[in-house]
């Protein structure tokens, strides 16, 4: 930050605890600097609604937030409601492209270093592809409940 660091980043590869959301937004109000989440795809460390109760009413740009790059999974879709949260869409699912189903998994299975020959891998890959938030991108951008497209 002291070197010119104008925002955080919290990712669920490297943990996306309810403490670390608190502490990370913490900082981020001590520094006047912005923080960004791209929350926990397995749940592995609360749901959605631990993830909200963390930020605790702070503001945070949220990655994903149709819920087909990550993010907590069925219903991350959800922060959208959220007055504090900017929520955006994310380069994997850019809205009005071509290909975005067919082409995801193998994304999903280069961009996270996962493995065909491993059942659990593809299913897991195959988790993240939620076709019905996909088409509601579109739409929730043009209602302008989508704040953002924006690169991970």
């Amino acid at each position: 930050i002291r070197a010119g660091a104008c925002a955080l980043k919290l990712h669920e590869d490297w943990g996306t605890t309810p403490a670390a959301i608190d502490c990370c937004l913490g900082v981020a109000e001590g520094q006047d600097i912005q923080v960004m989440i791209h929350t926990d795809t397995l749940n592995e460390s609360g749901f959605v609604e631990n993830t909200l109760a963390a930020i605790a009413g702070r503001t945070i740009h949220a990655y994903h937030t149709e819920g087909a790059g990550g993010g907590h999974a069925p219903d991350i879709i959800r922060v959208v409601g959220s007055q504090n949260v900017i929520p955006s869409s994310t380069n994997p699912t850019r809205p009005y492209t071509k290909n975005t189903i067919e082409e995801h998994l193998d994304m999903l299975m280069v961009c996270h270093h996962l493995d065909r020959s491993i059942p659990e891998d593809v299913a897991f890959a195959e988790s993240r592809i939620r076709r019905e938030t996909i088409a509601a991108e579109d739409i929730l951008h043009d209602l302008r409940a989508f704040s953002i497209i924006s690169s991970d």
